[in-house]
């Protein structure tokens, strides 16, 4: 299962327009340790060569850490285009997932940074793109916004 999650993560970070759309704000560098149920390795997500890149292998320095059940996979990947109400179905079920974690259905998140790397990083451009429901996701982690950021 676990060869299954990285593959299709890979291709989604890798090859979705979806994900590159949701990625496009972040500048290079910014990188998110990622792990999966039941899976002893760790991968990245980073942004290089002006793309969303996933891959294999522990980042020295992440700004966000992320494990992932397979039912979270598989709801996040069930989402099919990449216009606005996708980008924006995306960061609702992300949220969720996080937020509302069932048994099976589940993301844990933890900020690794401060909120000035993550501004100068772009993660506030990214969740921008979110809109509304971005923001309250954030909100909702405790992490504080400064007001020139919204």
């Amino acid at each position: 299962m676990t060869e299954e999650l990285y593959q299709r993560m890979n291709d989604f970070y890798n090859n979705s327009s979806l994900a590159q759309k949701i990625a496009a704000p972040l500048k290079e560098g910014a990188v998110a340790e990622v792990e999966f149920e039941d899976d002893d390795d760790t991968y990245m997500m980073i942004k290089e060569g002006g793309r969303s890149v996933f891959k294999q292998g522990k980042p020295k320095k992440p700004h966000v850490y992320m494990k992932f059940s397979k039912a979270a996979v598989d709801y996040l990947l069930d989402i099919k285009g990449d216009d606005v109400e996708q980008i924006e179905e995306y960061v609702s079920r992300f949220g969720e997932c996080i937020l509302s974690p069932t048994k099976e259905r589940w993301v844990k998140f933890k900020l690794c940074t401060n909120v000035v790397t993550g501004a100068r990083y772009g993660y506030f451009g990214m969740m921008k793109l979110g809109g509304k429901k971005a923001f309250d996701l954030v909100v909702q982690l405790g992490i504080k916004i400064p007001s020139k950021f919204r």
